[in-house]
């Protein structure tokens, strides 16, 4: 089975001084030209596995010829392909190689697709300007960690001479490379990564360069950048099975946001990651790091667009209070409520809809109508009054869904459709109106029932405006309000048959719902994946569920029973049309 290996030692040896002063400036464009290029000449299949022969995303599953082509009705990986690091898995992932750091990395932006950077890591292309700026972030995290003698012989592990003579550097080599690509180097590798060690440290003079110039290509490398998933046929399932280092790479990045661990490693390589009772072990310990809820609550936060909050403006006139201070203390409530009410050791994951608890802090306290805290954050049940419950009931998602000036029953309406329903409406038809002329002598429902009364209009806004209209009791920064315009509030509405009266009972409705329980499987399973679920993926959705319900609806128990099922250890076989 060919393999990449980064030629990353010509760089070095044809430009001379300049490039053991600059480290390994350069290198990451030659590097990502020599994968992509192998890549299209077919010499790519599964880079750095020998895990019983795993197919790539070359889509050779089932047998090819290795000319880079896929045959009609070959198996193709089902989705399976390169995933560029996200920049928080960019993050904790240098820092497991090198510890913390001080200096700022100025990253390539995430890319989100279908709601989740995951997915948009799976289909983004390196441009020149982002190869450029992992150039650059591995530059200033060797400069900070070459540049203190005792922090990288720590590192390093010996104080080598300066031509790197040293067997430790070997090692170095073969223990980074090893963190880094999550996977054994194969020896080809070591010596070439050896080999650029040791060529910047003779035209620098000093060992560190040598080093660092090596570190600092290894972090450059695609091996490093993209997370490389492999798999093969399993006859007897028909999916496409990952092997141990992927399940390895599946399992640290999904339940702690980070490389594998070496222990992890050693355990894929013993082949001890290739069942399902070996990968609940493996999991095991890994569970209950308080990693885990840091990871699931990040996912809750991006599954309700939370973070839009920082982003949204307010009209100052009439919201003055709508500071950058307050917009960080509704974000940061969220995420409180996700890791200590949503994720709890034993809590109902149902209570992100109906939850009455939350967190305040001084700036929250007046939104929500509560005593402030003395300091900080402290948690606090909403007294039924306040007509709030649950992710809907948030300041953060509130603000984050209504308009600068005016709420927007709309777009509130529109997305509990989409992310919680899972039902994307059609778009207007062309030519329609899709303004409404605020009439301050009427509510916003009176307006958006004339609106209605447009049968252009009428079809669309029937899915989504009843829903968005059970929160109009909260004014465009989360506030509660009885009246608008003078006149009292009409939160009332139906879902599927049950009635409800205010954004409180329709949280309640939706945690009954089968049809949300589905939504935020469907949603976690495409997070994961780094894909957009395909019908091929209807059946393990349909698991999740029922596993979530047998699982007493407590998130870290779904979590111990996902990684071991074939949802996660495996991905669908989908046959591929001619090329």
């Amino acid at each position: 089975m060919s393999r990449t290996i980064d030629r990353q030692s010509f760089p070095v040896r044809e430009l001379g001084a300049d490039a053991a002063q600059q480290g390994a400036r350069g290198l990451a464009a030659l590097a990502f030209a020599a994968l992509f290029c192998s890549a299209c000449t077919g010499l790519v299949t599964s880079p750095g596995s020998n895990q019983g022969g795993g197919s790539s995303g070359s889509n050779q599953t089932g047998g090819g010829s290795g000319s880079g082509g896929t045959a009609p009705g070959m198996v193709s990986t089902g989705g399976v392909t390169l995933r560029l690091l996200t920049q928080a898995e960019y993050l904790s992932s240098v820092q497991s190689l090198v510890g913390p750091l001080t200096t700022h990395l100025s990253l390539p932006d995430d890319l989100s697709v279908a709601g989740y950077v995951s997915v948009g890591a799976s289909q983004i292309s390196v441009t020149d300007p982002m190869a450029t700026a992992y150039e650059n972030a591995s530059l200033a995290v060797v400069t900070e960690v070459f540049g203190d003698a005792t922090r990288w012989q720590k590192l390093v592990g010996c104080t080598p001479k300066a031509d790197l003579s040293d067997a430790c550097v070997t090692t170095y080599i073969q223990s980074f490379g090893r963190s880094a690509f999550r996977r054994d180097l194969i020896s080809e590798e070591v010596q070439q990564w050896l080999g650029v060690a040791k060529n910047a440290a003779s035209l620098a003079g000093t060992a560190a360069q040598g080093l660092a110039t090596a570190t600092s290509g290894l972090l450059q490398s695609p091996n490093f950048l993209y997370r490389v998933e492999t798999n093969k046929l399993d006859k007897s399932t028909g999916r496409l099975k990952y092997d141990g280092v992927s399940m390895a790479n599946r399992l640290s990045y999904l339940l702690l946001g980070a490389p594998p661990s070496s222990a992890l490693l050693d355990a894929a390589k013993a082949g001890q990651l290739d069942t399902a009772a070996g990968v609940s072990a493996a999991a095991a310990p890994l569970l209950t790091n308080a990693g885990v809820v840091d990871r699931m609550a990040a996912f809750f936060s991006e599954y309700a667009i939370a973070p839009q909050v920082l982003l949204v403006d307010k009209t100052t006139t009439l919201f003055p209070t709508f500071t950058a201070a307050l917009q960080s203390s509704m974000l940061q409530g969220t995420q409180l409520f996700l890791k200590n009410v949503v994720l709890g050791p034993t809590a109902d994951v149902r209570s992100f809809y109906n939850s009455d608890q939350t967190f305040v802090d001084a700036n929250l306290a007046p939104i929500y109508g509560v005593q402030a805290p003395a300091a900080g954050f402290a948690q606090v049940q909403l007294p039924a009054s306040s007509g709030r419950a649950g992710i809907l009931g948030q300041a953060s998602i509130i603000a984050g869904q209504s308009q600068p000036n005016r709420t927007s029953p709309t777009r509130r309406g529109i997305f509990i459709l989409e992310r919680l329903l899972c039902t994307t409406p059609p778009s207007p038809p062309p030519g329609v109106k899709i303004d409404v002329t605020v009439d301050p002598t009427m509510t916003t429902r009176q307006q958006l029932t004339a609106h209605r009364a447009m049968a252009s209009c009428a079809s669309c806004h029937m899915l989504f405006d009843p829903l968005g209209l059970a929160m109009e009791h909260f004014d465009p920064i989360g506030q509660y309000r009885a009246t608008e315009n003078g006149l009292a509030i009409d939160a009332t509405g139906t879902l599927d048959g049950m009635n409800f009266d205010g954004e409180a009972q329709l949280g309640s409705a939706l945690a009954q719902d089968p049809r949300v329980m589905s939504c935020l499987m469907r949603n976690f399973y495409r997070n994961v994946n780094g894909r957009v679920d395909d019908v091929a993926d209807a059946d393990q959705v349909t698991s999740l569920v029922q596993t979530l319900a047998t699982r007493g609806y407590v998130w870290r128990n779904l979590l111990a029973d996902f990684v071991a099922s074939d949802a996660f250890r495996s991905a669908p076989a989908l046959p591929t049309g001619s090329m």
